[in-house]
């Protein structure tokens, strides 16, 4: 069994770990302060050359020994050996990727995005780009896969254009060239043949260096697809046929619910303008009733006061009752008017809002075509395995037991045993993972008993730390 030896360490005199072959998690226990901290410190910083470990009180020199490599520590940091176990801190930090240290969700999962595309295998790299002229590639950002290779295609185009000016300008020089010779020829040569001859021979050469730049990015490209065949030999297979049959007729069905709606939509809009159209139509016809009706009534008192001959006249307090009557029936009949028209304005208004809503709706369907390029680095996290994570939104999604969850919303218990899940079989046979405290410390029985039984079958030692009784600093494996 390999051991890790850490001596003058902080409050460390001495402690031995265990690094069993088997794998699994191997957890430094004792009292606060007792040095777990700076233990788990002093291994990493042996394993990725980063970081100085602080000295005991009065001691001239400390030492961290892990497989392969010691470090000693005193004024300066010496590490000599080769490290014959693997870590992941040169390509993933699993603290970023767990809490990368901003308060926003959106910029902490960018960064935790960042660090997925950097572990996977997908990722794109200096090797990706063989084939590529340097001086296009040379100073192009990896960081964001989609945004360089958009910005490659666009250093492309102009290095194509302006290499197509010097070759429109180098052909007029030379054909300009020939026509200036004089005297006898031999063999007269034309110009434009000439020309036709040295664009032929550079065509063939170009095509030549293309063909020779696409064979080595052939080569490149069927090596990643083997890797990747490798790996889809673990994924379930899928009913090609079945896929298409079930997305083909999808299509049909949304083609056809699309055309209903454009002639639902078509026939509704008819019907609420036939619908205006009958309501001024109905108000015009009362109003002539009402007309008509009162100038009756008006016809009939007339023809009655005429057969009558001896009829009293009204009184004063009748005429001034009628006039009040008169009065208030003409302000009825101008309060009506007012909320007819007030009623037509109401219909236009919602009218403009069902228009309002249509067009927000065809604003959002725009935007969420827009968020399908997710799917890009959703493909690129999917190459890592182990890894349950999607992006949609530029946010970093899985699911749970509640259905598609913000990874950022998950407990930090969650977080870290997705972040170890992935870790543990990224780093491979044989490595090591260092992991904090409180993050271990985090984990409830059965995630810890979980994460231990992965790393044991990925052959993987987890180190971490937690709080015990114990004098000292004692090894144990879970």
């Amino acid at each position: 069994m390999q051991e890790i030896q850490i001596k003058n360490i902080g409050p460390i005199a001495s402690v031995t770990i265990p690094v069993p072959e088997e794998g699994g998690v191997v957890v430094l226990t004792g009292r606060n302060g007792s040095g777990k901290s700076h233990a788990l410190e002093a291994v990493s910083a042996a394993t990725t050359g980063k970081g100085k470990p602080p000295l005991k009180d009065m001691a001239k020199s400390g030492t961290v020994s892990v497989p392969g490599v010691t470090m000693t520590v005193a004024r300066s940091v010496r590490r000599q050996g080769e490290l014959q176990v693997e870590t992941l801190e040169s390509r993933l930090s699993i603290a970023d990727l767990v809490d990368p240290g901003f308060v926003d969700p959106e910029r902490a999962d960018a960064k935790r995005i960042k660090a997925l595309v950097g572990l996977s295998k997908a990722d794109i790299s200096t090797g990706d780009l063989h084939g590529f002229p340097e001086n296009l590639t040379k100073d192009l950002s990896l960081d964001d896969p989609v945004a360089a290779i958009a910005e490659l295609r666009k250093r492309l185009n102009i290095g194509a254009s302006e290499y197509e000016k010097f070759s429109e300008k180098d052909a007029a020089a030379a054909a300009g060239i020939i026509e200036s010779l004089t005297g006898d020829l031999d063999t007269p040569i034309d110009p434009a043949a000439a020309q036709e001859r040295v664009t032929a021979a550079l065509r063939a050469v170009d095509a030549l260096q293309k063909q020779s730049e696409l064979a080595e990015a052939a080569k490149v490209r069927i090596a990643a697809a083997r890797e990747r065949m490798g790996h889809l030999s673990e994924l379930p297979s899928l009913d090609l046929e079945k896929a298409i049959q079930d997305a083909t007729r999808l299509e049909q069905e949304t083609a056809q619910k699309k055309a209903l709606a454009v002639e639902l939509k078509a026939k509704y809009e008819a019907a609420l303008a036939d619908y205006k159209e009958s309501v001024v139509h109905r108000d015009a016809a009362t109003d002539r009733f009402e007309d008509a009706q009162a100038q009756a009534k008006l016809r009939a008192e007339l023809d009655r006061q005429i057969q009558e001959s001896h009829v009293e006249p009204p009184s004063a307090d009748a005429l001034a009752d009628a006039a009040a009557e008169l009065d208030a029936a003409k302000a009825a009949q101008a309060k009506a008017a007012q909320q007819q028209v007030m009623m037509q304005q109401r219909e236009r208004a919602d009218a403009l809002i069902l228009t309002a809503q249509e067009y927000a709706e065809e604003a959002k369907d725009l935007r969420e075509k827009a968020k399908q390029t997710d799917e890009v680095l959703s493909e690129i996290v999917a190459e890592i395995p182990a890894c349950p994570l999607r992006v949609i939104d530029g946010r970093l999604v899985t699911n749970t037991k509640r259905g598609a969850t913000f990874y950022a919303d998950l407990s930090a218990g969650e977080r870290w045993r997705i972040a170890l899940d992935i870790a543990i079989q990224a780093v491979g046979t044989g490595g090591l993972l260092v992991i904090p405290q409180e993050a271990w410390e985090g984990l409830d029985p059965e995630n810890r008993a979980a994460i231990d039984a992965q790393a044991k079958a990925a052959k993987v030692v987890v180190l971490t730390a937690e709080c015990s009784a114990d004098e000292g600093i004692v090894a144990v494996k879970q």
